[in-house]
């Protein structure tokens, strides 16, 4: 017969009870057997214990940007990213089992040693049942971290915390760690051998060009320069004036002064003469002994005055040709200074760049030991431990239990009320599958027809 309709109306009460109350054994039955599988399994749940640790991470030594070489500091990371990183650190595999291996898998989890060999190990079962009870979180707008375990046994979790944070410890050692000493000590050995190469570059430098305070010899050699220069024009306005003198001197307007008495001699026959004239005529003897007499005196003055020209001329052109000599030599002297700035300049370059690169070698030589001594303090430290962890709360063993989702009184009841609610559940999944009609009005639902008459059905 093809089913047509639902077999019972979940509206009407009567046909909820009715199937109720037809599979009242089934759903007793079930209701006990989850009561009791609840029971048992609230009663074999073990108790658990957590151990809790606090950190406080200090954003130190190890979180400041310290580049091998070159300067600057400073925090190279953001403080959550830090965080962050530490909860990583906290919850690696490489921790979790160096704290299995130090506590122990048979103290952890007893009897794991002893299941038989399969696809997976008892470290890697270990590892996953401890990463599941370890919680590690950030407490809210602070930098601690709250580290906690949980376990059957009160003084295992708190080994395995404080274990843990132990092990955290030398772990960030290890991550944050410099290893950086041993090249910091060769590049600082090789920069102080390129300091001294430098220094001793340039020390010979200044011995073979004489080169020993630039700017000082530069500016001596200027100044003597300066004063060659002055001195050379004084010489060339002497030499100057000395041509146009003895120029001068050659010249028919250069002229001596005629001595007095020879001035007296020659007034006097010429006033002589004039009186001669008044009695004699020009061609008388007396006349012209006395003309001869007065060209005589004429002839001696001036053969005195090219005397004293050619005496003039002497000593003018003898002072003329020291004064060419003198400035012969000043010429050499300013070439020679000349040459000898532009010798000065040229090794100043040479002489400047040998100072830069000895200067350039101590820069480089002075960060690499300022590095190399920062790192061996940090190496010192790092022996002696020195973390930025602090253990603000150190773990202990603590006799309450963790408090469960559900205890088990409320397992108890979840499982009684929920045997029932199963037990119901099955009746109506048993009616709706059922190809039986319970009630007579399921009957007339489903064939169509009215219910003429109904049999109760004696058990």
């Amino acid at each position: 017969m093809q089913q047509l309709t639902q077999p019972f109306d979940a509206t009407n009460l009567r046909d909820l009870l009715t199937i109720v109350f037809k599979h009242k054994s089934k759903i007793i039955v079930t209701s006990i057997l989850i009561f009791v599988g609840a029971i048992i399994f609230a009663l074999q749940i073990p108790k658990i214990y957590e151990a809790k640790s606090t950190l406080l991470v200090k954003f130190g030594r190890e979180f400041l940007q310290r580049p091998e070489a070159g300067a600057g500091t400073g925090f190279s990371i953001p403080p959550e990213t830090i965080m962050r990183g530490e909860i990583s650190i906290l919850t690696s595999k490489d921790l979790l089992n160096t704290v299995i291996k130090n506590v122990g898998i048979e103290t952890l989890y007893p009897g794991l040693n002893k299941m038989p060999a399969g696809k997976t190990t008892p470290e890697q079962i270990a590892a996953q049942s401890f990463e599941g009870s370890l919680t590690v979180t950030n407490i809210p707008g602070s930098s601690l971290l709250q580290v906690a375990f949980t376990h059957s046994d009160p003084y295992v979790a708190a080994q395995v915390v404080n274990t843990l944070v132990d092990a955290f410890k030398d772990k960030h050692l290890e991550v944050f760690g410099g290893n950086s000493t041993e090249f910091l000590e060769s590049q600082e050995k090789t920069f102080q051998n390129k300091l001294r190469e430098s220094e001793s570059n340039l020390a010979n430098f200044k011995e073979k060009n004489r080169v020993f305070s630039f700017e000082e010899q530069k500016t001596a050699l200027i100044q003597q320069r300066a004063t060659l220069d002055t001195a050379m024009k004084t010489t060339q306005n002497q030499m100057s004036e000395l041509e146009q003198r003895t120029a001068f001197i050659k010249s028919p307007q250069w002229t001596v002064d005629t001595a007095p008495e020879m001035r007296g001699q020659l007034a006097a026959l010429q006033q002589r003469e004039r009186e001669l004239l008044e009695k004699y005529n020009e061609s008388s003897r007396t006349v012209q002994n006395q003309r001869q007499e007065m060209q005589a005196i004429r002839d001696s003055i001036k053969k005195n005055s090219e005397e004293q020209r050619q005496i003039e001329l002497a000593k003018n052109e003898g002072e003329l040709s020291g004064v060419k000599a003198r400035a012969d030599s000043l010429r050499r002297q300013l070439g020679q200074g000349e040459g000898e700035i532009r010798t000065l300049e040229g090794s100043g370059r040479d002489l400047q760049d040998l100072k830069r690169e000895a200067a350039t070698q101590e820069q480089n030589y002075q960060t690499y030991a300022r590095k190399l001594e920062e790192s061996l303090i940090m190496d010192d430290m790092d022996r002696r431990k020195m973390v930025a962890i602090s253990v603000v709360e150190k773990a202990s063993a603590s006799m309450m239990p963790k408090k469960q989702k559900l205890d088990k009184k409320q397992m108890v009841a979840a499982g009684f009320f929920g045997g029932i609610a199963a037990g119901i559940a099955l009746a109506f999944l048993l009616e709706f599958i059922s190809p039986c009609m319970t009630t007579p009005m399921s009957a007339e639902r489903r064939l169509g027809i009215p219910v003429m008459v109904a049999i109760t059905k004696k058990e």
